[in-house]
């Protein structure tokens, strides 16, 4: 009887993959060249406790090839208590462009991070807003290139992020995320907008607004990527921005404690595509029965090592497809555990994200 449960569920996965596979075709490149007329542009930040990445990230962005009347750059210090006030009050002295707010106590309306964007967006004066995160760091024409691919496309941009990664860790770390990427650009070549990431989207302040901003989802501790593409792809259009001066860079975690804590958080955002989001849920469902039926095999010594083959190699075109796309290397070496450790690592997380079994900044 598993040999037929792991056969239909190869089935299924099987196709969801081709379906990435051929999305991942779809995808154009905007033409780069700004128009005369560029719009005023937020860049919105929110930071709790960075003291040892804020530097990197001003630097980077007071080197923007944007007209500096046009930018303005709103970090939101969300109740930190190391130096992250003490920077920030120097880069908005030296920088006119640079503003800061501080946030002294929790919000009883909205969760933190949701809370601390929010209130950088409703002081922002920009016609475009591109959030980041502070651990990134971002290249000379990010701004530039975002910004233009936001108004060409007429709707939210969705940028890469690409993990630094030196050591198999790293490498690990960047392939798995590489993949999450890779599989909602998939989806996004047929239409369907799963989700992005914080730390590279580009938006109309006015669609922030036609969807209430967090306000629809000011209750959940995360998840306001994936809400904020959902949402905007609703009432607009989206588009992956492929080209390679619309991609940030961000650190590895340093610990598979922080790593797991953080693919739980992200998974426990799955649920709420049950009834939002039919096709995602299937996905992710279809994802999380493979590798489980995988792993009962295993453990009940059954014929499993077939399926395992097979499910491999259209993860690793998938992969393949994305890296190349993205203009990232892949360890195969890496691959290989990567891929091992799947059966027990995608059911691990997803239940334990089900659960809401995770720790996020207080």
């Amino acid at each position: 009887m598993i040999d037929v449960f792991l056969l239909i569920s190869l089935f299924f996965y099987s196709s969801y993959i081709l379906f990435i596979i051929i999305g991942l075709f779809k995808h154009t490149i905007i033409d780069s060249t700004p128009s005369t007329d560029l719009p005023k542009v937020s860049v919105i930040i929110a930071a709790r406790n960075e003291q040892e990445n804020l530097p990197a990230l001003i630097k980077d962005l007071t080197k923007q090839k944007y007209p500096l009347d046009k930018l303005e750059v709103i970090i939101i210090n969300d109740r930190s208590t190391d130096k992250t006030s003490e920077i920030l009050k120097k880069a908005s002295k030296n920088y006119y462009f640079i503003k800061h707010l501080n946030i002294i106590e929790k919000s009883s309306k909205m969760t933190p991070k949701k809370h601390a964007l929010n209130e950088g967006i409703l002081i922002s004066s920009g016609k475009i807003i591109i959030s980041t995160d502070a651990d990134c760091r971002v290249g000379k024409e990010w701004v530039l290139n975002m910004t233009n691919n936001t108004v060409k496309s007429d709707g939210i941009s969705i940028g890469f992020s690409k993990i630094k990664a030196d050591t198999i860790f790293e490498q690990y770390q960047l392939i798995d995320f590489l993949g999450i990427i890779t599989v909602n650009t998939g989806a996004a070549g047929w239409g369907k907008f799963w989700s992005g990431t914080g730390q590279n989207l580009a938006y109309f302040k006015k669609d922030y607004e036609k969807i209430n901003g967090f306000e629809p989802v000011k209750n959940e501790l995360s998840g306001d990527d994936m809400y904020l593409v959902q949402a905007i792809t609703k009432i607009k259009n989206g588009f992956v921005n492929i080209d390679p001066k619309s991609y940030v860079e961000t650190k590895a975690l340093k610990t598979l404690k922080e790593f797991l804590n953080q693919r739980i958080r992200w998974a426990s955002n799955s649920k709420k595509n049950f009834n939002k989001n039919t096709l995602f849920f299937s996905f992710l469902l279809s994802s999380f029965s493979i590798n489980l039926l995988i792993l009962i095999s295993l453990i009940l010594n059954k014929n499993w090592l077939y399926v395992f083959f097979i499910k491999s190699i259209f993860e690793v075109i998938v992969l393949f497809l994305g890296a190349r796309l993205f203009n990232t290397k892949l360890d195969f070496i890496t691959f290989f555990i990567w891929a091992i450790f799947q059966p027990i690592y995608i059911p691990f997380v997803a239940i334990m994200g089900l659960r809401n079994k995770f720790i996020w900044k207080p």
